[in-house]
């Protein structure tokens, strides 16, 4: 019984840790801070996805490009599973310029919050993504 009765004094006599309002201000404007951060990010990227899904039913709008990108990666073909590769070569081709390519890169990413080239990879097989990526690097 005398156990307890020690962790109980050692428990009192510990050394007190005592904050100076100073570090807790700071503490707190850091978190603020933050915080804001995040919500200014959140609203800025909420308000590009909205801006592109504005347009994405505009023919030759980069958001557009994107969106029958994503759409030919969620095929629901008669089976309902897979990728319709020919529509992503498709949408791929139609695709003018290595500058509007960069901009369908940007609005895919705005839109989906995730990379078209590493979509492209984990869609298609290794022969297919490399036929892509020639496509992509012989527009001028």
């Amino acid at each position: 019984m005398a156990l307890p009765t020690l962790a109980m004094q050692a428990i009192k006599n510990r050394p007190k840790i005592k904050v100076s309002p100073t570090a807790s201000n700071i503490l707190i404007a850091s978190g603020l801070t933050i915080g804001v951060f995040f919500l200014v990010r959140s609203l800025v990227r909420g308000f590009k996805r909205n801006h592109r899904e504005r347009h994405a039913l505009k023919p030759g709008n980069p958001a557009n490009y994107a969106t029958q990108l994503k759409m030919a990666f969620e095929n629901d073909n008669s089976f309902g599973w897979g990728t319709n590769e020919e529509a992503v070569f498709t949408t791929i081709e139609q695709i003018p310029s290595a500058s509007m390519m960069r901009k369908v890169a940007r609005a895919y990413r705005d839109l989906y919050g995730s990379h078209l080239s590493a979509d492209l990879k984990s869609e298609l097989t290794s022969e297919e993504f490399a036929i892509a990526q020639e496509i992509i690097n012989l527009k001028s």
